[in-house]
């Protein structure tokens, strides 16, 4: 990181407060007095509720994350309205932009460390909520570090170089190297077994806005997808969906779920009220209006679904009228004009088409059943094979406008589709080209003397 000294002041000017049990939602401001007590499980609470609050950066999910994973593939496209996402649109991005997401998943680390190094035997209050706390943490910095290595990694672009893994919260780690992509697979996986050690699902919160043992399980079937560790896969998306918590949201209320905090589907979410919310710095801004609207749907993503599909519905891919013109727009997820839609970020259907890769890979019998789960809720056509391109296909259409879409290129070896020669400026870049990873900031390498820049950038 830039300067650990820096966070340390700013982390506790924003972070380090004291809260009640009404206030333990984890919105996205904090105008509460900064109490320095830290010793009794209301602080810790307090620093968690900070921890979950950063998540929700504009450079982080926010928004900025979820972007960047349409525009750079063949669902989405950035027109340059107001100038957003253009580099990212074109794979382009230079060492003087891309501080963003890097500073933003990094202040995220460092509050999970501030937690993660507290003595819990010298806190008052109930132990085991004590641990609770202390394994969201463990799990926010495996989900941190995690995120960095899929933006700035070379796993996919020729190299074996990954980000550097931060796990104490002190001065003296002002140039930290960058660790190799396998070690920090290894470093995630075991962040995120120690959060599952210390978290038991009696003491789980009671929203959907906190980490939980599911959201540790949802991250871990994630990764292990994104590495190709299939029984790992298997394993952690099959709890889930054998726990009896979780539902596919049906066709006839699939638009409305969009709209629903804490739904059926619901793993994990981002809050957001119509007080407290990005406003137009959020994805509903970027996605659609007169305004901003920057992000605009490639017809070749339209074209996959079936007619009677309900993610098909004019509701949520249809075409809005901005200065005359008709344009292909997300009008469905997060579609809430003030800003209030919770930002969904693990949903059970992700967690069955994992289930259902890893079955596919596994060649297991009933890879086809699971894969039909979806599209059978959909009013979609069922498949009739339980391939990898199926898969890939369903989790196209399932999970369009979320951020997966250029990951699952990445992961399974492939170009990016050039369908749009005249609206995608990145122009189809090859498998492993330099491109598929951000470069470090340039404000990095210039304070960090042991970081080492991404091959292609200068």
């Amino acid at each position: 990181m830039k300067e650990f000294c820096f966070y340390i002041l700013l982390v506790f000017v924003l972070l380090f407060t004291a809260c009640t049990d009404g206030d333990l939602e984890p919105v996205l401001s904090n105008d509460k007095d900064i109490d320095i007590g830290i010793n009794k499980l209301e602080d810790l609470q307090g620093l968690a509720n900070g921890m979950h609050d950063r998540l929700t950066a504009t450079a982080y999910y926010g928004r900025n994350m979820q972007i960047y994973g349409e525009v750079r593939s063949d669902n989405c496209f950035a027109n340059g309205k107001t100038g957003r996402f253009v580099p990212e649109a074109q794979m382009t991005v230079n060492p003087d932009n891309s501080n963003g997401p890097w500073e933003a998943m990094y202040a995220v680390i460092a509050s999970a460390n501030i937690i993660i190094q507290q003595d819990l035997n010298t806190f008052s209050g109930d132990s085991q909520k004590l641990k609770q706390i202390a394994g969201q943490a463990y799990v926010v910095r495996a989900l941190a570090h995690f995120d960095l290595l899929r933006l700035y990694g070379q796993q996919h672009a020729g190299g074996t170089l990954g980000i550097p893994y931060v796990v104490r919260y002190k001065c003296d780690e002002r140039m930290p190297l960058r660790s190799t992509v396998e070690l920090n697979k290894k470093a995630i996986f075991e962040d995120i077994e120690t959060g599952l050690n210390l978290m038991t699902e009696a003491n789980n919160p009671n929203t959907k806005q906190f980490i939980s043992t599911f959201t540790a399980l949802a991250l871990k079937a994630r990764v292990a997808l994104y590495f190709k560790e299939w029984e790992k896969a298997k394993t952690a998306a099959q709890t889930i969906v054998n726990s009896g918590k979780f539902e596919i949201v049906d066709a006839a209320g699939f638009v409305n779920s969009w709209k629903t905090k804490s739904g059926i589907n619901s793993i994990f979410e981002l809050a957001a009220s119509s007080t407290d919310n990005l406003g137009i710095n959020g994805l509903q801004f970027i996605y659609r209006g007169p305004s901003y609207g920057d992000i605009e749907v490639l017809d070749d993503l339209k074209a996959i679904f079936s007619e009677t599909d309900v993610r098909n519905s004019p509701a949520m891919i249809g075409y809005e009228t901005v200065t005359g013109k008709q344009r292909l727009r997300n009008m469905g997820k997060f579609p809430s004009a003030d800003f209030s839609d919770n930002i969904a970020l693990m949903r059970f259907e992700e967690m069955v088409l994992i289930l259902a890769e890893a079955k596919i890979e596994l060649e297991e019998p009933d890879a086809l059943e699971v894969l039909n789960r979806i599209p059978s809720k959909r009013g979609a056509a069922l498949y009739k094979e339980a391939t990898k391109a199926n898969v890939l296909l369903e989790r196209r259409k399932e999970l369009c406008f979320e951020g997966f879409r250029f990951d699952d290129l990445a992961r399974t070896g492939s170009d990016i589709p050039l369908v749009d020669q005249f609206r995608q400026t990145h122009g189809g870049p090859k498998y492993a080209s330099f491109k598929f990873a951000f470069p470090i900031p340039a404000v990095e390498m210039n304070a960090n003397s042991n970081m080492v820049q991404n091959e292609g950038y200068k």
